[in-house]
């Protein structure tokens, strides 16, 4: 959340962020927000001088009792209603400020969507980056990116990922009568190669000194709440039924392990000497995908249970900026790595992800079988927004004051998108995929062969599935 003195000094500004950012403004009322704001600060005064009074009664007791028991009596009514009052309107407070988007940095580019998002770099494999006055936004270097597969063998029409992910050990038929549509099996070679992925980004995080973390996937309520995928992205999320779980407890499926990292630190104070801490955490994911249907249902692009690689950092102030550039270079280190052609770009205020968002920039690798950029990871910068709702503090080396750290995140890599880059740009006319260099040793082979039979079993027992 954003500091309420900034919105009392600032109601403007934060009309304005709010606007820019597209938040429902019946939601992120700040008229209301502010009246409740004065009616808080008065009952809190009145609750103050009434506590006031009760300490004063004690002097009374002394030499007339009976008046401080009937005085005593009334001054508890007068609390009771108090605290009432209080507690009703500050649950309205909170639901409103619950809402207030993290302040845009002065760099977020203005829009209301990804045709707005301006292109930072344009990177193609055997060129390098295209001159700044050839990027564009939205669609951008659309027009002069490559047709053909980068690394393809001879001229062909390059075919979207689904159709060749069905030969190559993906299997998202057998997989929907385990767990409903959207699921998949990965295995064989390509499930090699996702581990050799993993190996690769993972090995680099390591040698520039992340510290790796296995956190929990189910968490309570606050962990969510603090990281801001609460309220806003509930419908994303999936809920546990608590009758099996521990103590009633209700628990959720985590999206990322972001909201797991950062509650690792939750109501603690770290000295400032100490920052920044990086971490880094390769999971399984889950998202309801609530709202999608009918869009990239097709192969394994949007499912409901996904791998990433997610880094994070705890950080003073001044740092959060330098990690956020940090975090961009170690995207743009893999996706070359891996010789694929791909754009970072800026996403605009309207575009921007969940409330805590102060400056973000998506990875996108280009597609040659889709002919459109796809997005596979996220680099975010979220100030204090998060750990002020967490209660993450730090010690100041001069002695001051504690003051809240910052936080900055990223979808260091989504496994099976990058797979679906690859198989797209290194597709070959006959089917097979080339592994790209990096990843040859783990995989151990130059090339994955198709299996058309087992190809074609997937789509007869896909027609089947359908007419029944």
């Amino acid at each position: 959340m954003i500091d309420v003195r900034q919105i009392r000094d600032n109601p403007d500004a934060l009309r304005r962020a709010i606007r820019r950012r597209r938040v429902d403004p019946a939601k992120a009322d700040v008229d209301r927000f502010l009246a409740l704001d004065d009616q808080r600060r008065t009952l809190q005064q009145e609750i103050d001088g009434l506590n006031t009074t009760k300490k004063e009664l004690a002097q009374l007791g002394r030499t007339d009792p009976e008046a401080a028991r009937a005085r005593g009596q009334e001054l508890r009514e007068q609390g009771r209603d108090l605290e009432t009052r209080f507690n009703e309107v500050s649950a309205e407070w909170q639901a409103i400020l619950d809402w207030f988007p993290n302040w845009p940095h002065a760099d977020m580019p203005d829009g209301v969507g990804e045709d707005d998002n301006p292109e930072e770099c344009v990177w193609i494999p055997g060129q390098g980056y295209l001159p700044a006055d050839r990027l564009g936004k939205g669609e951008g270097s659309k027009g002069i990116m490559p047709k053909m597969p980068l690394h393809a063998e001879g001229e062909f029409a390059p075919v979207e990922h689904a159709d060749l992910a069905v030969t190559l050990g993906v299997d998202t038929v057998q997989a929907a009568k385990i767990s409903g549509s959207r699921f998949t099996y990965i295995k064989g070679d390509i499930a090699r190669m996702q581990y050799a992925i993993q190996r690769l980004l993972c090995d680099e995080l390591l040698g520039r000194g992340y510290d790796m973390i296995v956190p929990p996937l189910l968490v309570r309520e606050r962990t969510l709440y603090g990281t801001s995928h609460f309220p806003e992205g509930r419908d994303q999320v999936y809920a546990i039924e608590a009758q099996n779980v521990e103590d009633g407890a209700q628990l959720f499926l985590v999206g990322s392990s972001e909201p797991t990292n950062f509650s690792y630190f939750m109501d603690r104070t770290l000295n400032e000497a100490d920052l920044p801490v990086k971490i880094f955490a390769y999971t399984t994911c889950f998202r309801s995908e609530a709202g999608s249907w009918g869009r990239d249902v097709r192969g394994i692009k949007r499912v409901h249970q996904f791998d990433k690689i997610e880094m994070n950092a705890v950080c003073a102030p001044d740092q959060s900026n330098d990690i956020y550039e940090e975090f961009g270079q170690i995207n743009e280190w893999l996706l070359q790595q891996l010789q694929l052609p791909y754009r970072m770009v800026a996403k605009c205020a309207g575009d921007a992800g969940y409330l805590a968002t102060h400056r973000q920039r998506d990875g996108e690798v280009w597609m040659p079988g889709t002919g459109e950029f796809m997005e596979v990871m996220t680099d975010t910068n979220t100030t204090d927004y998060q750990a002020r709702r967490m209660n993450i503090r730090y010690r100041p080396r001069d002695g001051g004051g504690l003051q809240f750290c910052h936080t900055a995140n990223d979808t260091g890599c989504a496994m099976g998108r990058m797979l679906i880059a690859i198989l797209e740009n290194y597709q070959q006319a006959d089917g097979s995929v080339k592994v790209p260099e990096v990843l040859q040793a783990v995989v151990g082979k130059e090339r994955l062969i198709p299996d058309l039979a087992a190809a074609e079993g997937a789509g007869k027992a896909d027609r089947k599935g359908r007419k029944s």
